[in-house]
């Protein structure tokens, strides 16, 4: 990867080029500068181009609803003619996300693995995954880019994503940024006069820059490998499966912010007098009609039951070897939201906790018996 320095107060430019090429540029914006984690992501203009946040806490709204809108028409069916006329809607828009951060470009990455990785290809996505350009900011600001519920450290995602970036920014706190391509449309951008090259000084600022952020998490926990292993195991007792849903209220949020998560439900809708469309819609398997079948019986009809879905979806070494990684990226957004504290941190703790007093006290009987 070939790396650039920049100014600081030539960042926008960048923003600024990449629109000069065609994109329809994503940023993040603070609605309200008192209140931290009041902040978006929003398209870019020429009113509120000064407004785009270098260092803002992450939006809680996942940008991966730029490749997989929350609702999306997949085709519409006209039967004006006495047939039907069946028509795809596919959308290709050329678009640039600016200042995505790093859990949320592992949490792209993980998509792409889910709808194009194996033997079948999600068109509709991968329409829109093609003219995507991502930029991405390492969190350097640990007063201002790492929220309480932050825990990319423990899902190696994060504070500085290694890969799956086109241009990488990260703020060296002395006036400069570095930049670093990803890819070669990344690295196109560095025969704009606003880039300069590097010394040997400033790979080594970044380097002790993110030791010194890897410090500054308040949320971490070590027991994910344990986890992993319980759950894999079906070691998980009924009860610890049953205290999580009683936690939970069964609202969905979780899974709508988080950016990993991809189950959808698809419907159909008449939306004119000779016209029905197709749409999908992310769905969330905290709702109780989740794996309601068309007859109306419902297998997982008990919270507990989709609680446990969940996370077996998340944490399984199934899951991880299908897909190369957890389906959790640390971003802390699930337990932000969560009114019922099960969030992913949470929920750890609380299998460790139990699973593992459950193998000590098997331990401690097997010992005691002659």
């Amino acid at each position: 990867m070939k790396a650039r320095i920049l100014n600081h107060d030539q960042v926008l430019t960048v923003v600024d080029l990449l629109r000069a090429r065609g994109y329809e540029v994503i940023a993040p914006f603070c609605r309200d500068e008192e209140s931290r984690r009041d902040t978006f992501f929003d398209v870019v203009t020429d009113d509120n181009r000064a407004h785009v946040r270098v260092h803002v806490a992450n939006p809680f709204y996942p940008p991966k609803r730029y490749v997989l809108p929350h609702i999306e028409r997949l085709f519409r069916i006209g039967t004006g003619s006495g047939t039907l006329d069946i028509q795809p809607t596919y959308e290709h828009p050329k678009r640039a996300i600016f200042g995505i951060r790093s859990c949320d470009v592992a949490g792209l990455w993980h998509l792409d693995r889910f709808y194009l990785g194996r033997e079948f290809r999600d068109t509709y996505y991968e329409q829109r995954r093609r003219n995507l350009f991502l930029v991405n900011v390492v969190c350097s600001d640990p007063e201002a880019d790492i929220a309480d519920e932050c825990f990319c450290v423990c899902a190696d995602t994060g504070p500085a994503a290694r890969d799956h970036f086109d241009l990488q920014l990260m703020d060296l706190h002395d006036g400069e940024f570095m930049a670093v391509a990803g890819t070669p449309a990344g690295e196109s951008l560095f025969s704009e006069a606003i880039f300069r090259r590097g010394t040997a000084a400033h790979v080594e600022r970044r380097r002790s820059l993110l030791a010194d952020v890897r410090k500054r998490f308040k949320t971490t926990t070590s027991w994910f490998p344990a986890t992993v292993r319980y759950v894999s195991q079906g070691k998980i007792l009924e009860k610890t499966w049953e205290e999580i849903g009683n936690r939970c209220l069964e609202c969905g949020g979780c899974t709508y912010v988080c950016p990993a998560c991809t189950c959808f439900t698809v419907t159909d809708r008449k939306v004119g007098p000779d016209e029905i469309e197709r749409v999908r819609i992310w769905d969330a398997c905290a709702l109780g009609g989740f794996t309601r079948m068309a007859g109306g019986h419902n297998p997982r009809k008990a919270v507990h039951d989709r609680r446990n879905r969940r996370f077996f979806r998340k944490l399984a070494h199934y899951f991880i070897q299908r897909e190369l990684s957890m389906a959790c990226l640390g971003c802390g957004r699930c337990a932000a939201v969560c009114h019922g504290d099960v969030g992913m941190p949470s929920v750890v703790e609380m299998i460790r906790r139990a699973t593992g007093e459950t193998e000590r006290l098997s331990a401690t009987a097997g010992e005691e018996q002659p």
